[in-house]
């Protein structure tokens, strides 16, 4: 039988929560066992299952830390270091937005340091072991301090977003997304269902998560689907940076 357990602060328990999201449809199809337990200031997730599964369940749950690491704590940091206002839709746009353009490389470098045999104390891992991270981290939170007014305008911070999309390629030609309150839905060119990208900010809501999705993937043209109206700020920023139509639906 293999068996691990997986902690974090209380404090990021939005980190755990990916984590066991992450995992339990694959223990699921393998008649794996989940618990979950608490303590004052810390949560923690466990799971067990046949040992003919272990390289399975250990290959996915070393993707998943490095992602938890590399963009959950990623953006716990520069949101601390550039305090961010949490209501704001543009500035947690354009965090979200730099956390994730680089997030490739960052999930690579912690990749290693993972130790998927022993019980993993997230936590652990980005308090003591990701200095030379958390320095890149510091020096990309410099350069948007250094120009702060930026955060403080809207009309600039579309401007960086478009810089950013310019510098990237299109992942697709037409994207299709079902908005609903709780959830979405991204389709793709031949209206396939495509998994999404999560922020792994610790407060995000379902627009916002749409939005980093439209960024990450650069369609040519949007469509949406919504049964109720959509902010004036997701639609204000979606159309100065992409070809969008908005469809209501009963």
């Amino acid at each position: 039988m293999y068996e691990t357990t997986v902690s974090v602060e209380k404090e990021n328990n939005h980190l755990l929560n990916y984590v066991k999201w992450q995992m339990e449809q694959s223990l699921i199809q393998v008649d794996g066992l989940m618990a979950e337990s608490q303590e004052s200031l810390r949560d923690y997730f466990s799971f067990a299952c046949a040992d003919n599964y272990r390289f399975q369940m250990q290959r996915q749950l070393r993707e998943t830390i490095s992602q938890t690491l590399a963009l959950g704590y990623k953006n716990v940091y520069v949101r601390k270091l550039l305090k961010i206002d949490k209501n704001s839709f543009f500035q947690n746009i354009l965090v979200n937005t730099l956390c994730l353009f680089d997030n490739d490389y960052d999930r690579q470098a912690v990749r290693h340091l993972i130790d998927i045999e022993k019980s993993i104390y997230i936590d652990g891992y980005y308090n003591f072991r990701m200095e030379t991270l958390k320095k890149k981290w510091q020096e990309i939170a410099n350069l948007v301090n250094d120009n702060y007014y930026v955060m403080t305008d809207k009309t600039l911070i579309v401007e960086f977003l478009q810089y950013l999309l310019e510098s990237s390629s299109s992942k697709l030609k037409k994207l299709t997304v079902s908005i609903e309150k709780e959830r979405f839905i991204l389709y793709g060119d031949s209206d396939e269902v495509m998994e999404p990208t999560a922020s792994l900010a610790k407060y995000s809501d379902i627009e916002e998560e749409v939005m980093l999705n439209m960024l990450w993937l650069k369609p040519q043209m949007i469509k949406t689907y919504s049964s109720h109206p959509l902010s004036n700020d997701f639609r204000a920023m979606s159309e100065q940076l992409f070809d969008i139509e908005y469809i209501n639906v009963p």
